[in-house]
């Protein structure tokens, strides 16, 4: 994930002070909205199969514990909040010791297994896109307003960099859903991107003003889509790493055009299908062993 973690701090960090030569945090706080690229907990306080908190998965982690973290070590968010300076983790919203300095700064509604697509979700009972959002969407749980009073609330929000990642988990299901016979993908691909437009555009009017985007992955890499191909060789999907590219290509020209529309919003499109195929093709650049193990295994769910 270092890649993603320095194009994001080159496109939204402010510049190092002269004096203490430390980055200080542009962002109030940072919200984190998907699905396991960025879930650090959520999916633990949900009644649903899908579920990190066992081993292998947090092996590396401090305390070398599982977390609900869909990996083996900390996540995105993680690696994000400590370079901004905000914190050292990530906490998800639904974790019941959240401290008041928590969601001032910024929590996680990530939920593994979910999509822009609220049927996606109820595969695996975990939390759609449309019911993440704790406090910026009036979620029953202790929110800023509570903690600082609706002005300084809303200043926060306002500052705020929110980060989105989702619609891997759509199309790996779409492409075994009966929706594969009403629309091709082409249809579905545009129904997630006015899904994520329609996504934006309420948050933006909760109050989020700076936007991060993550595009899809190239899915077709990951463990269970090569293990469903049936492929003896064990290759990438190019299919689906196709359709991920259109997908991400039809997103990126999407973007402008919202940004447009949405006075004094400012929002990043992150090229994670570049990021993560960069890792995959020279992998022992990064310490990982193969594509089947560490790299990809986090991607469905």
């Amino acid at each position: 994930m270092a890649p993603l973690v320095l194009l994001l701090v080159l496109l939204l960090s402010s510049t190092t002070t002269s004096s203490s030569k430390r980055i200080q945090p542009k962002f109030s706080a940072i919200f984190y909205f998907g699905d396991s690229i960025l879930d650090t907990g959520n999916n633990n306080h949900i009644p649903t199969v899908a579920l990190a908190n066992h081993v292998p998965y947090g092996r590396d982690f401090p305390g070398k514990k599982p977390t609900g973290r869909f990996s083996n070590g900390r996540l995105l968010p993680d690696l994000l909040n400590e370079r901004l300076q905000l914190k050292e983790f990530s906490p998800p919203f639904l974790d019941k010791k959240l401290s008041s300095n928590d969601i001032m700064t910024g929590v996680n509604f990530a939920s593994a297994g979910s999509g822009f697509d609220d049927q996606t979700s109820q595969l695996s009972n975990t939390l759609p896109m449309s019911k993440q959002g704790g406090p910026l969407q009036g979620l029953p749980q202790p929110s800023q307003r509570d903690i600082v009073g609706d002005k300084e609330a809303s200043r926060i929000v306002a500052n705020s960099l929110i980060f989105i990642s989702s619609g891997t988990n759509d199309f790996s299901h779409f492409y075994r859903s009966s929706k594969r016979r009403k629309m091709d993908i082409n249809d579905y691909q545009d129904v997630i991107l006015r899904t994520a437009q329609g996504y934006v555009k309420e948050i933006f009017d909760l109050g989020g003003r700076q936007f991060s985007l993550a595009s899809l992955p190239p899915f077709g890499c990951t463990p269970i889509e090569i293990t469903l191909s049936k492929d003896p060789d064990r290759a990438c999907v190019d299919e689906q790493n196709w359709d991920a590219q259109v997908y991400n290509s039809k997103l990126r020209k999407l973007l402008p055009t919202l940004q447009g529309s949405l006075h004094g919003s400012k929002i990043v499109y992150i090229d994670a299908y570049k990021a993560l195929m960069e890792i995959i093709e020279d992998h022992t650049k990064y310490g990982t062993f193969s594509i089947n193990t560490r790299i990809m295994a986090n991607l469905l769910w």
